[in-house]
């Protein structure tokens, strides 16, 4: 089985102006995404409108996630996944708190000033019916404690997911953890994502897919003005499989840049 993964954060339609508007684009995202045809996408604040946009330009694809105050206005940290191909076997959401289960919850001593989330979702692909496990995030971009705190959690709770009907998951499915992380790479948060998910000698081990890329190839954020400063985006993949190739995309598309993150996207087999 091949796979291939991306992660892009589509910048919120705040309204921005001119080229940088959701409404200009949008038509840009899709022919990116098009283009690279992945199986699966973390996207990272979208808001209903944008997802919505991108499910009538990519029919081929469906998505789960709610938002992050749970009452569908805010941003998401949606999975979308090619359907028919992946079908969706279970899924969720938590919050990076101390009350993860609670929606819209902050812990005040993190120091996030809006509440962050991650969103999972276990895919079963092919006649093989592999489960594929995948967690998508922005980390706060104000807080290092947020930062930190929120990588622990999300290790910690795919170290325990369950899903109904499917036994020892661990086992059985392939974990990826896509996202906005706001941090770079040796920092903390992202040492901790790449690592064991869990104590088990056999539990699984996640990599960076670009650890082997140059740095400066690494960066992602460029605010819209085509010169990326910051190594914030990437995919964490689970080392039982093969990274084939890795990239982030730092082209315009259609005339304009899609967001004001370049994508990371990579193939495993």
């Amino acid at each position: 089985m091949k796979l291939k993964i991306m992660t892009i954060n589509l910048r919120f339609d705040k309204p921005d102006k001119d080229e940088s508007a959701w409404a200009v684009r949008r038509s840009a995202v899709a022919a990116q995404i098009r283009h690279y045809d992945p199986d699966i996408i973390g996207t990272q604040e979208g808001l209903a409108h944008q997802l919505l946009d991108l499910h009538r330009l990519l029919p081929e694809y469906q998505s789960v996630g709610g938002d992050r105050e749970a009452k569908g206005t805010q941003e998401r940290c949606a999975i979308f996944f090619r359907f028919p191909k992946l079908h969706c076997v279970g899924m969720g959401d938590f919050w990076l708190s101390e009350t993860p289960d609670r929606p819209g919850s902050m812990t005040p001593h993190w120091e996030n000033p809006v509440p962050r989330m991650a969103t999972w979702g276990v895919f079963a692909a092919g006649e093989s019916e592999q489960k594929v496990a995948v967690c998508n995030t922005h980390l706060d971009y104000h807080s290092d404690r947020a930062r930190k705190l929120g990588a622990q959690l999300i290790r910690d709770r795919l170290a325990t997911l369950e899903v109904e009907a499917i036994d020892n998951l661990q086992q059985t499915a392939l974990f990826f953890i896509t996202g906005d992380f706001n941090a770079e790479p040796g920092s903390p948060p992202r040492e901790t994502l790449g690592g064991k998910l869990g104590d088990r000698a056999d539990a699984p081990q996640l990599r960076d897919a670009l650890a082997d890329v140059e740095l400066d190839r690494q960066k992602s954020f460029h605010d819209f003005t085509g010169k990326a400063f910051a190594a914030v985006d990437t995919i964490y993949y689970d080392a039982r499989l093969t990274l084939q190739q890795a990239t982030v995309d730092p082209q315009q598309w259609e005339g304009v840049w899609p967001s004001d993150h370049y994508p990371a996207i990579a193939q495993f087999k």
